[in-house]
Formats: C-alpha cells, structure tokens, sequence
C-alpha cells in the first residue's frame, strides 16, 4: 500500500466521525453519566478511537498492514451506526453495544500495526485524559443545570400545592354550606312530592273508576251491537251464497244455452235446405214422369228419360248431406239443452244434502260433463262409384232390348 493510499484510508475518516462525535452533549446527560456501566462503555469508545487514530499518525505506511486496515473499517462501521442511533434517541443501550463491537471487532485486529511503534507517548494519554476530563466536566454541569431547574421546579410545586391547599380548604367550606342547603331543598322538595303524590294517586284512582264504569257500558253495548252485526253478516252472508249460486248456475249453464239455439237455428236451415233440394229433385222426377206417362216406351224417348232421372238423382243427392247437417245440429242442440237443464237443477236437487253428498256427486256428474271426446263426423256420398256403375249396367241392358 502505498503512502497517499494509507493517508486516504477510509478508517481515518471512520475515526474522525466517531471522535467528533464525543463533543455531543447527549454523551454528557444524567442518564449515561449516572450509570457506571454506561459511563464505562462511552470512555472505552472513545479511548479506543482516540488510540487508534493516535496509531494512524504515528505509524508509517510501511510498517502497517493492509489486511488489518480493510478489517478495521469494516470492524468501526457498526460502533459507528450504534453512536448514530443514540444520539438519534438518546437510548444508553447503544453505548453498550458499541463498547462490544469495539472489543469483538476492532481490537483484534490492532495486530496491524508493527508492534514495536505501538507505544504511545504521553501526550496521546494526556490528551485522551483531558478529553474524558471535558465529558466529565460536561456531565457535571449538566447534573447542576438540572438540579438548579428541579429545585426551582420543587419550590413551584410547593407554591402550588399551598395554593391548591387554601382553595381546597375554602372549597370544603363552601362544599359544607352548599350539603347543608343540599339536605334542607331535598327535604322540601321530599315533603312537596309526598304530597303531589297523594293528589295524582286520588286524581288517578278516581280517573280510573270513572273509566272502569265506561268501560263496562262500552262493553255491554259493545257486546249487544257486535251480537246484532254477527246475525245480520249471517244473514248477508246466506243471501249471497244463494246468489253466488244463481249467478254461477247462470255462468255455467249460459253457454250452453247459446250453443243449443245456435245448433237448433242451424239444423232448422239445413233441414229447409233439404226440403228444398228434395223437393226439386222430386219435381223433376214428377215432371218426367208425367210428360212421358201417355207416350210408348221406345229407345228415342229412353234417353231422353234416363237423363232426366239422372238429373232428379244428381239434385236429389245434396239432399242426403244437407239432411245429415241438419240432424247432426239437431243432436248437439239436444245435448247442449239436456246439459243447461242438467246443470240448472243440480244445485236445487242437492242443496238440502249435507257436504259431503254434495260433493260426492259433484265428482261422480264432473266426467259426464267434462273430459269428453267429440264425435268425429263424416260425410258419406249417397251415390258412391260401384252403385252408379250398376245403374249404368242396367239401363244399357234395358236400352238393347
């Protein structure tokens, strides 16, 4: 290591930080001063460091090591972070700690110095002397400033506590005179409410009588009126029911009154329609008949008959599917009437049974009623394909002949 490297070695920087950190009145106060272990610690710190940096000056660079250099700054870098945090928080503690650092991890290593040139003279111990001397010193004036302000702070506390003393006493007095005026408004305000409380008791027990009796005349018409209301809803109540039950017959039964006379006004149309066809058919049957009655059978005039008579046949066969309209009508007119009639009378018939009939017929008459599939209809032609085929067949033959 060179010359201008060992006078810029961080330790000596190290050093200097914790050795002006000394001249810090906090390492003087009551608290560290006072205690023999913490005085202890902060003298030991700091001789140390003072001996240290007394090395760093009076050993040449060539008879230092480097190794013991490195693993001083290494070894003063917690001493110094513990110093930092007291004077942050003025915690002792640390000043212990950093007595301990001191001795596990700086003077091992104090090796690095030739031994020979360790010796120190005199004028470093008295310097390290006067420094202790002037933190003792420091302390001492602190421990004096501090007994000056307690005992100051002792004789205002005195002047206080008489002070608090007299005003405690004329309190008490006051306190006294007010008890006594205390006991004699409570006595008489004891002897008010008594007799407040004889009045409200006699005006209560009065109010309450006075209520008692009305109370039992409301009561009493209150039980005629309420008996007289429950018979008349009674009565209300049977006339409605009997009129719920029209009303729900006439509900029911309407419609299958409206379906009755529109199928019987249906099945009187197709029934005139019928009469009418037919009657046509038999006009021109009729008519036939009659223009050829007189004339002689021959093939000339059998034509002219068998178209006629096909003709009649051909008017005549609307006739069949109308007549079937017609009586198809007339069946669900029929049916729809005996089912108004039918559900008219069932409330009547069964009204004086008791519930339970009722309602046992009411469920053997609801599958007559409802749940029934309707009849599908068809319309069959009167004249289907075989029976004209033997028409035909037949009047050929009688046409050769």
């Amino acid at each position: 290591m060179s010359a201008s490297a060992y006078k810029d070695h961080p330790v000596r920087a190290l050093v200097s930080q914790i050795l002006e950190m000394q001249a810090a009145p906090e390492f003087a106060e009551p608290s560290v001063a006072s205690s023999e272990q913490y005085a202890f610690a902060r003298d030991k710190v700091f001789a140390i460091a003072h001996a240290i940096n007394e090395l760093l000056h009076r050993t040449p660079a060539e008879l230092t090591s480097t190794h013991a250099l490195s693993q001083l700054q290494n070894g003063l870098q917690t001493p110094l972070s513990e110093l930092t945090a007291f004077l942050a928080n003025k915690n002792p503690g640390h000043l212990s700690n950093a007595a301990a650092q001191f001795d596990q991890n700086v003077l091992p290593h104090l090796w690095g110095f030739v031994p020979q040139l360790q010796n120190l003279s005199q004028n470093s111990f008295s310097h390290l002397l006067e420094s202790q001397a002037t933190v003792s010193r420091e302390s001492i004036r602190q421990l004096g400033a501090q007994r000056d302000d307690l005992a100051a702070r002792l004789h205002e506390l005195t002047t206080q506590a008489e002070t608090q003393a007299a005003r405690l006493d004329t309190l008490a007095e006051g306190a006294a005179k007010e008890r006594a005026e205390a006991v004699a408004t409570v006595a008489k305000l004891e002897q008010l409410f008594a007799q407040k409380e004889t009045d409200r008791a006699s005006i209560f027990e009065t109010a309450v009588s006075e209520l008692r009796k009305d109370f039992k005349v409301f009561e009493n018409e209150s039980r005629i009126e309420s008996a007289a209301l429950i018979t008349n809803l009674e009565d209300q109540r049977t006339q409605a029911a009997r009129i719920v039950q029209v009303v729900g017959n006439i509900g029911v039964t309407g419609n299958y009154q409206q379906i009755a006379n529109t199928e019987a006004t249906q099945a009187n149309f197709w029934r005139w329609v019928t009469v009418a066809i037919f009657s046509t058919g038999v006009a021109v049957a009729a008519a036939t008949f009659i223009k050829f009655w007189g004339q002689p059978f021959s093939s000339e005039n059998a034509w002219s008959v068998a178209i006629r008579l096909l003709y009649a046949l051909a008017i005549t066969a609307p006739a069949w599917y109308t007549a079937r309209e017609s009586a198809r009508h007339r069946t669900n007119s029929d049916r729809a009437r005996q089912t108004e009639l039918e559900l008219a009378s069932i409330g009547p018939f069964i009204e004086l049974m008791p519930e339970e009939k009722k309602v046992q017929i009411r469920e053997q008459l609801t599958p007559s009623y409802f749940g029934k599939t309707v009849e599908a209809h068809t319309a069959n032609n009167p004249l289907d394909a075989a029976a004209v085929k033997d028409l035909a067949i037949e009047l050929v033959k009688a046409l050769k002949k």
